[in-house]
């Protein structure tokens, strides 16, 4: 896109998106755009907002906008990823403020916040865009792709998760019309759309054997023998699994890698966190809290933690118990921690699955991580665009090897 097309663009956009903010006018800076790897759904950019209001107030916006991809032959040829925009503008605009109602009817004092605020959409037939605070001005950054989260790190997103999941049970409970209408008029689960196409089976086969490829000499035979055999279940985990499931259901997150989480950073040296945002809710539905749980630790913990995946959950299921409690939900009685361990035996193998080209994607220069939309404008199907190499191949078998080796241990396979 030219950058007078672009500028034009971003004022129309916010013309409507910050209709709310009443300012009688103002003037947009575009200070940054994402780079190739950054946003392989759709593109940010990033941009400050100065201008006055109606009452002539100064306003000034620091501003995150996410913008679906301007091709209509991905559009046209993988309906799948607009779809996934329209299921983030309307977790936005409608799950968010209704859970924190519930919340802020109950009195909670810390509730769940950790997404960030969204000054609203702009939507037309070509483009959707979401507009939201940036927070990397209020101090909150990336944490480092290829470093393994610290304990510290993974207990204060573990947090999270189980208010999130636990405000998902009570609302469903106590306004269960409400909730049900929630899931009615939501978009489809975009992996399902996706899995019908046998090229995107073959590229979920493909990465587990390029697994079984890197850690095959490291782990024993039959370890790496019962790996393969979760090519068996890519059907099942990105398509059956979710409408089969009769356990505990929450409106997920869906997409827990470590790209989609901003940390607050309290020093210079990064060593001290206080809270965390969530990001990207694209492949959010409704289905079991392991889906979340499993892809966030699998995507994110050292090989230590690994070992101690048991007290994780045990430490979730306390955190969603209690928050169950303080939204006076009958159902914190009801979810034992066995059935939670029953839980993770029955659909972790969902984040052994989907944390695989995240992982590897780690270990993968940005060079080699092609643009979704030109492969697609190319007339190349979009699959092309998943299928590259770990430069890092020591990086990579480093992180895969103590999953599989926990997976296999733990039958979850």
């Amino acid at each position: 896109m030219e950058t007078s097309d672009r500028d034009s663009d971003v004022q129309k956009w916010l013309k409507v998106a910050l209709a709310q903010e009443n300012l009688d006018n103002f003037s947009v800076t575009i200070t940054g755009s994402s780079e190739k790897g950054d946003g392989y759904i759709g593109d940010v950019i990033f941009v400050t907002v100065t201008g006055t209001d109606k009452q002539g107030k100064n306003k000034e916006y620091d501003l995150v906008l996410k913008c679906s991809k301007p091709s209509t032959a991905l559009m046209e040829n993988v309906p799948a990823f607009s779809t996934a925009f329209v299921r983030e503008i309307y977790m936005y605009q409608h799950v968010f403020p209704l859970f924190k109602q519930l919340q802020i009817t109950k009195g909670i004092e810390q509730p769940f916040d950790s997404v960030p605020k969204c000054y609203g959409v702009y939507s037309d037939e070509s483009r959707r865009v979401l507009v939201l605070e940036n927070l990397k001005k209020l101090g909150y950054d990336l944490w480092p792709k290829a470093v393994p989260l610290t304990r510290q790190v993974v207990d204060l997103v573990i947090r999270q998760y189980a208010k999130y999941h636990a405000t998902s049970v009570a609302f469903e409970n106590q306004y269960p019309e409400k909730f049900q209408k929630l899931l009615s008029d939501s978009t489809e689960d975009m992996l399902k759309q996706l899995i019908e196409s046998d090229d995107f089976v073959k590229l979920f086969k493909t990465t587990v054997d390029e697994v079984y490829d890197v850690v095959k000499d490291d782990v024993k035979s039959d370890t790496s023998e019962q790996w393969l055999k979760l090519k068996d279940q890519v059907t099942f985990i990105c398509g059956e699994m979710t409408p089969d499931i009769d356990d505990l259901k929450v409106i997920n997150h869906g997409d827990s890698w470590v790209n989609n989480f901003l940390y607050k950073f309290e020093n210079e040296d990064k060593t001290k966190i206080s809270k965390v945002a969530i990001l990207d809710w694209q492949l959010s539905k409704y289905t079991s809290p392991v889906t979340d749980l499993s892809y966030f630790l699998f995507a994110s913990l050292s090989e230590e933690d690994i070992a101690d995946i048991d007290t994780i959950l045990r430490d979730y299921h306390k955190q969603l118990c209690e928050y169950l409690r303080k939204l006076d939900s009958n159902f914190a009685g009801t979810y034992t921690l066995e059935k939670l361990f029953e839980d993770w035996r029955k659909y972790g193998i969902y984040g052994l699955l989907i944390c695989i080209y995240p992982i590897k994607s780690l270990y993968s220069g940005k060079e080699d991580l092609p643009d979704i939309a030109e492969v697609a404008d190319k007339g190349a199907a979009f699959t092309e665009s998943f299928k590259f190499e770990a430069k890092d191949k020591s990086g990579f078998k480093n992180r895969m090897r103590p999953i599989v080796e926990y997976a296999v241990k733990n039958n979850l396979i």
